[in-house]
């Protein structure tokens, strides 16, 4: 931001003009000097000094001339080194010089629905919308970046409001939003990105609604500065509890926004600052102004205060600034998440999971591509186009790196920098559809030739046999990484959930006065049982696993349930699930046609699967679990009976089914298993549900009836083969 500023500045040197005289104001204790420029009706208002503390996360204000001042035009910009108010007081009380002519009883309200407040960040200008309309802050942005020549990438919009966002989506630049953290390593840098002074070395937390947050490790170490640097906690003491000149109360009693205060005291709850904490603060700033309270005095009082402060934190954990809960709690507010009231323990929408990457902008139907856009980005782009009809074109479209998906990736020793990721979404609208369409693309996980006809082979076939796979079709183009050839895939993006992504208001009955005091409803939960049976199923036919956690890959976030409305229940309960990933499809390693081998499918499985219903169960109690167990069961039994018949009336056509692939990935021998197995499996599901039954804790184990097997269809030859893991 210091180098942008320099050469915008640079750039209109010539052009503006400076107003001879300065202004000076004082606050917090000191002198400020300020200088002002005019660029035609626009003018910059600048603190002397300032470009020296803009890595402090210098203070901006912009508005819009006219409703400072009736009858004039323009924009004025001031930067400080101080906060908000430093600027924001003289500026509507029209102490800079004949700029805002604001009575004082309408101050407030200018300040909060006129006036944009803005930091310098990391050399960024990150922008606070607060109670400012939509359409201020995007005409502000459109000055910005087209009058003043900003980069899209240097002007932030901090706060994920619905309006703001739905206008930035259409123009395709979600990504100028700032996206939330979702792991506690970048919650961490959130938080360390946002410590600010505000003029002492006090440190606080700077909240995009403009709060300063002084959480109690921060409040602790000012109250050891008693005893060690006098002069130092004198100066911080004022600064929390003084009156400054021109302001009518102390910054924590100034309300700044929805009954926070200029300066916070994290982690109690509402009004409790205010009613135990203050008023002893101010007695004591009284007591040693007045010199009636010697330093040893102040020591042992500031001492009682600081465990008052411990003592009514909410939670003990909110005083140890390594803890989860604290930094995940601290982040909520710096976000302003906390104004949104969001449900206690809710899970993250999938929403949350995506990062927004640079695009484009689409005019007449052609992308304008933005500073920052990757050649991955326009390869998909440019998919999108070859994809719409004849006189159909894309109105707007955002790109997404999309999170890890599984507990485990999540971790910060598997992330992968922003942009390096190995999957994407994207996220359209065309003039011929009136709903947003979106596709997923993956970069495949081998770079071998044949390798992504192997992956689209596998595809098709289960979803020839009924197998709930998204479409699927690789790019047309590559994309070259380190000088190596990378293929990429899109598929739709299956609607609908995640089991543990399910929204909490999806279980719940309606209470006598229409809340979810009534509990859990057993029609949903028994409706999930049933269909996390038919993903089993759907799991077993793919025979996925793999080698690595010797997993079956299920219940790790890749089947998605769906929801619709129930005609008969008058709610909505659970219609489809869907399997959004085909990864470790003809995975098991053992491809040998025996009775053994089957029962080995069947132990393991089951064990699987009755393992994730225990889960559920516990999660959702509401129903039995042996009546979750018959559900689960249900649904298992249907599938493999539904793909079993649609393999039967078209065997011929299965069974003849060769895509001639590299024989390295032994497509053959491990697509005449599946079939052999999956014949097997129907004929034999007596012994499956024994199977599961036993693992679910119902003993009902049976031994294995053995078959015998027709190998007239089904030889086995010899092959090398390469395991897809």
């Amino acid at each position: 931001m210091k180098d942008s500023f320099k050469n915008i500045l640079a750039r209109f040197k010539r052009e503006w003009r400076r107003r001879p005289t300065s202004v000076v104001t004082r606050a917090m204790g000191r002198d400020r000097v300020f200088r002002a420029y005019d660029l035609g009706e626009d003018t910059f208002v600048f603190e002397r000094g300032v470009w020296k503390g803009l890595d402090e996360h210098a203070s901006v204000l912009m508005a819009d001339k006219s409703v400072l001042r009736r009858g004039t035009s323009g924009h004025v910009i001031t930067v400080t080194t101080g906060n908000h108010s430093v600027a924001a007081l003289p500026l509507l009380g029209g102490l800079f010089w004949d700029l805002a002519k604001v009575p004082q009883n309408r101050r407030g309200e200018v300040m909060m629905h006129s006036v944009l407040c803005a930091n310098v960040v990391a050399g960024k200008l990150e922008i606070s919308q607060r109670d400012v309309p939509c359409r201020t802050l995007t005409e502000m942005d459109g000055w910005l970046t087209g009058k003043l020549g900003f980069p899209l990438g240097s002007v932030v919009m901090l706060e994920r409001n619905d309006v703001t966002l739905d206008h930035y989506r259409s123009l395709g630049q979600e990504w100028r939003v700032k996206p939330l953290a979702w792991t506690e390593s970048e919650m961490k840098v959130a938080l360390a990105a946002s410590r600010k002074r505000i003029s002492t070395a006090l440190r606080y937390y700077h909240a995009v609604k403009g709060v300063h947050f002084l959480t109690y490790p921060d409040f602790h170490a000012f109250a050891a500065l008693a005893e060690t640097d006098w002069t130092a906690f004198r100066g911080q003491l004022r600064e929390l509890v003084s009156v400054f000149e021109g302001h009518e109360a102390s910054f924590t009693r100034m309300l700044k926004y929805h009954g926070h205060h200029e300066i916070e005291f994290f982690g109690l709850s509402r009004g409790v600052a205010l009613e135990r904490i203050v008023p002893k603060l101010e007695l004591l700033m009284e007591g040693i102004v007045l010199s009636r309270i010697p330093q040893m005095v102040a020591v042992r009082r500031i001492q009682e205060i600081d465990a008052l402060y411990r003592s009514l934190l909410t939670r003990p954990d909110l005083a140890d600034e390594r803890s989860p809960t604290f930094i995940s709690t601290l982040y909520m507010y710096l976000t302003g998440e906390i104004y949104s009231v969001m449900g206690e323990g809710s899970a993250p929408a999938f929403d949350d999971r995506r990062t927004a990457l640079p695009g484009a902008t689409f005019v007449d139907g052609r992308p304008v591509f933005h500073p920052g856009v990757d050649a991955r980005s326009e390869v998909l782009l440019s998919n999108i186009r070859a994809l719409v009809s004849k006189d159909e074109h894309v109105e707007y479209a955002n790109v997404y790196e999309l999170r890890n998906d599984t507990p485990e990736d999540s971790s910060d020793r598997v992330r992968s920098p922003l942009g390096e990721g190995p999957t994407r979404e994207i996220v359209y609208k065309t003039n011929r559809c009136p709903l947003v369409r979106s596709l997923v693309e993956k970069r495949l996980s081998r770079t071998g030739r044949g390798y992504g006809s192997y992956v689209i082979s596998r595809i098709e076939v289960f979803k020839s046999l009924g197998v709930e796979l998204a479409e699927y079709r690789l790019l047309r183009r590559r994309a070259h990484e380190r000088k190596r050839v990378l293929d990429y895939f899109i598929r739709t993006r299956c609607e609908g959930e995640p089991l543990n992504d399910i929204p909490a208001s999806h279980f719940q009955l309606a209470g006598e006065f229409g809340g979810s005091e009534a509990g859990e409803d057993p029609q949903v939960v028994t409706a999930l049982a049933t269909l996390m049976g038919d993903a089993a199923a759907q799991n077993l036919v793919m025979k996925k696993y793999d080698q690595t956690s010797k997993s079956c890959l299920y219940d790790v976030g890749k089947e998605i349930y769906r929801f619709a409305f129930d005609i008969k229940a008058g709610r909505t309960l659970p219609s489809t699930v869907s399997c959004c990933s085909v990864r470790g499809s003809f995975g098991w390693p053992d491809l040998s046609f025996t009775d053994a081998n089957l029962a080995a499918v069947a132990t393991f499985y089951m064990s699987a699967y009755a393992a994730a219903l225990k889960r559920f169960a516990a999660a959702h109690p509401v129903v039995p679990e042996a009546e979750l167990a018959t559900s689960f069961f249900d649904g298992f039994d249907f599938r493999s009976r539904a793909i079993e018949w649609q393999f039967t009336i078209r065997r011929d056509q299965f069974e003849s089914f060769d895509p001639h692939l590299p024989s390295r990935y032994g497509f053959l021998p491990k697509w005449r298993f599946v079939l052999w197995s999956l014949e097997r499996q129907v004929r034999r599901m007596d012994d499956f549900k024994a199977a599961f039954f036993d693992n679910f804790g119902e003993r009902r184990k049976r031994a294995f009836t053995p078959v015998s097997i027709d190998t007239r269809v089904f030889d086995e030859p010899d092959w090398d083969i390469e395991l897809d893991f």
